[in-house]
C-alpha cells in the first residue's frame, strides 16, 4: 500500500511538473526595437511591451523585445521571422509591406484615438492676395493653376517639404491624375524650360523660410509643415493639404495567431490613464513614445498610409 502512494505522489509531482513546464513554455512573440544613441528603449516602448504582455496572458504567450541597430534590421527581422512584432518608423513598415503584403500595421496612439489628430499636416500655400484664383476649387483643381509658377520646397531632402508636396502634386498633375508630368523630378527637379512642371523651383532651406517665400511674393506657391505658417495665417491661403500619419507599431500577420492580435488590439483600445502600466502617460514628457492624458490607442489599417507608399515609391 505504502509504495501504491509512493507512486501516486510521483506521478502527481511529474504531471505538476510538467504541466509547469507547459505553462513556462508558451509562446513567446518578439518585437523589434531601435535603441536610443544610449542605448535604451524609449520608456513608451517600454510600457507598450508590457501592455502587449498583459493581453496575452490569459492565452500563456508573451512578447520580449530585441534591439536592433539599424530600421533596415527591423524590418529584416520581421520579414524573416527573427521578430514578429516592430515598433515605429512608418517608412520602414512600408518597406517591408512592399515585400510582404501580410505584413500589416497594429495600432498607433493619437489625441481621442482620431488618426485625423495624429501625425501632422503638410501644405501648400500662395499668397492670400492670390485668394480669388483658387476660392472654391478643389485641390487637385487648384493645383492645376500652378503650372508654370514659381514654387517653394523647403529642402531636397526634407520629408513634409519636399517629398510631402511633391506627392500631393504626382497624384494630381502625375499618370494617375492628369497626366501632365511622367517623373517627379519634373516636379521638384527640373523646370518648365526642361519640361518641368514649375517656372521656377527654390529651395528655401527651413519651413519659416518657405513661409516666407511665399509671402514675399519670391515664390507663386510653396511648402511647409504643422503649425510654421500659423503666425501668419491671415496672409496665406491654403490650397492642398496632407496628413502624414503617426507612425504605427507593426506585424507580420503571418506569424501570430489572429485571437492574439484580436486580444491585443481589445486591450490597448481600452487603455486609459487610470489603468494603464506606469510609464505609458505622461502630460509633462517630449518623449513621442509616451502618450499624454488625451491620447488613445486605435486600430489602423494599411489604407492610412497609401500617401506615404506612394510617396516612398521610386526615392
Amino acid at each position: 500500500m505504502k509504495k501504491i502512494i509512493i507512486m501516486i505522489m510521483i506521478c502527481v509531482l511529474a504531471l505538476a511538473s510538467f504541466t509547469g513546464c507547459q505553462k513556462k513554455e508558451g509562446k513567446v512573440y518578439t518585437m523589434a526595437v531601435l535603441p536610443q544613441e544610449s542605448g535604451t528603449v524609449e520608456a513608451g516602448i517600454v510600457a507598450v511591451n508590457e501592455e502587449m504582455n498583459k493581453a496575452l496572458e490569459p492565452f500563456n504567450a508573451s512578447v520580449e523585445m530585441i534591439l536592433v541597430d539599424d530600421y533596415s534590421v527591423v524590418s529584416e527581422s520581421v520579414l524573416t521571422g527573427t521578430a514578429e512584432f516592430a515598433a515605429y518608423s512608418a517608412a520602414t513598415y512600408l518597406k517591408a509591406h512592399a515585400e510582404n503584403d501580410k505584413i500589416l500595421p497594429l495600432f498607433v496612439h493619437t489625441p481621442e484615438g482620431d488618426t485625423g489628430k495624429g501625425g501632422y499636416w503638410a501644405y501648400i500655400a500662395v499668397h492670400v492676395d492670390e485668394k480669388d484664383e483658387f476660392e472654391g476649387l478643389g485641390a487637385e483643381e487648384a493645383l492645376l493653376k500652378l503650372r508654370d509658377k514659381s514654387f517653394s520646397f523647403v529642402s531636397s531632402t526634407s520629408t513634409s517639404g519636399r517629398l510631402v508636396p511633391t506627392t500631393t502634386l504626382w497624384n494630381a498633375i502625375g499618370p494617375d491624375g492628369k497626366g501632365i508630368v511622367d517623373s517627379k523630378k519634373q516636379i521638384f527637379e527640373e523646370n518648365s524650360d526642361n519640361g518641368g512642371y514649375f517656372s521656377e523651383i527654390i529651395f528655401a532651406g527651413t519651413h519659416p523660410a518657405s513661409v516666407e517665400m511665399i509671402l514675399n511674393k519670391k515664390a507663386y506657391a510653396g511648402a511647409y509643415c504643422c503649425d510654421y505658417g500659423d503666425e501668419r495665417a491671415d496672409e496665406l491661403y491654403v490650397i492642398a493639404e496632407s496628413l502624414v500619419p503617426c507612425d504605427p507599431y507593426w506585424m507580420n500577420t503571418e506569424n501570430i495567431e489572429q485571437e492574439h492580435i484580436d486580444a491585443i488590439i481589445a486591450h490597448f483600445e481600452n487603455i486609459t490613464p487610470e489603468n494603464a502600466v506606469e510609464g505609458l502617460y505622461d502630460d509633462d514628457t517630449t518623449d513621442y513614445s509616451v502618450l499624454h492624458s488625451e491620447d488613445r490607442f486605435v486600430a489602423v489599417d494599411h489604407e492610412l498610409y497609401s500617401f506615404l507608399e506612394k510617396m516612398y515609391e521610386g526615392e
